[in-house]
């Protein structure tokens, strides 16, 4: 135990760069489990004001390098596009010893960046916590919201993991319940293409075809959960999804190619007994997502 608060300890100050739903709710997260030390969020006045409301940061800058400068650890949780421009004026910002890490929904680009100015120390980790919600903003921030979720990691080198402030990160990051997972960057990005990009993606095509066709408002009436359900996701924010499909059009592009094939599969059987192994193929994705191993 004395080991363990030696190594969190370690980490003294965490400047949050955009303190919305998933800064405010690393700050707030990080609080509940007892971190003792400040949390600085940098960012647009009037969201700085709502996260120091909401107990999320301790103070507050719209001045960079003055938000920076004391960090051990530099949280990036912006839309990744401003993620990088971000990232290109730290260098000469913070302090050697710090650890740089974000929270992008992408990661090779991000991490290529990364590698580049940061050669180290200090060193960048790239980071994506699988968690969130399709409501943005720090008014929307939980403290839980990392209980049980994955959190991957994509260090350039896996020895950047054992600087003595990232190993104070990781522990801190297993302290707020978040399940850690280390990974190449680019691997990450083919995997979350299709459990968290595709998903998206038809989720708002859904959503356009239904207004389209449906417009009167008074026939959603006639709508049941499913609808409600399945298309979730098209409340989210298009400024973020914006820079997920910039950053990672390929692989999305691939995926996309594949559900519109699924999508003429499942057309030209409608008729056919092939709708029911289609079925039965669908049924079992819900089994595996069921399992006690991935609900959270």
């Amino acid at each position: 135990m004395e080991m363990t608060d030696e190594v969190l300890g370690k980490i003294r100050q965490v400047t949050i760069c955009g303190v919305g739903l998933i800064g405010g709710s690393l700050g707030l997260a990080l609080k509940k489990a007892g971190f003792a030390g400040r949390i600085v969020g940098f960012g647009r006045p009037v969201t700085l004001e709502k996260a120091q409301r909401r107990g999320a940061i301790d103070s507050a800058s719209s001045n960079l390098a003055e938000a920076v400068a004391d960090a051990d650890v530099v949280y990036l949780s912006t839309p990744i596009l401003t993620l990088l421009e971000l990232m290109g004026k730290l260098p000469p910002l913070v302090k050697p010893e710090a650890l740089i890490t974000d929270a992008g929904s992408t990661k090779a680009a991000i991490c290529e960046n990364g590698a580049k100015l940061f050669p180290g120390p200090p060193w960048f980790i790239g980071g994506h916590p699988m968690a969130g919600k399709e409501s943005t903003g720090v008014d929307n921030a939980d403290a839980d919201l990392f209980q049980g979720a994955r959190y991957a990691l994509t260090p350039y080198s896996r020895h950047h993991l054992d600087t003595p402030i990232a190993r104070s990160f990781v522990a801190w990051l297993d302290r707020i319940g978040a399940r850690v997972l280390i990974l190449d960057a680019e691997l990450h990005d083919e995997i979350v293409t299709w459990t968290s990009h595709l998903p998206q993606l038809v989720s708002t095509a859904l959503a356009v075809a239904v207004m389209e066709n449906v417009k009167v408002p008074e026939d959603l009436e006639l709508s049941a959960g499913g609808l409600r359900d399945a298309s979730r996701l098209a409340e989210s924010s298009y400024k973020v999804w914006r820079d997920v499909c910039i950053t990672n059009a390929e692989n999305i592009e691939r995926a996309l190619t594949t559900f519109t094939q699924a999508l003429e599969h499942l057309r030209d059987n409608l008729r056919s007994r092939e709708l029911e192994n289609i079925f039965e193929r669908a049924n079992e994705l819900r089994r595996r997502l069921k399992s006690p191993a991935l609900v959270k």
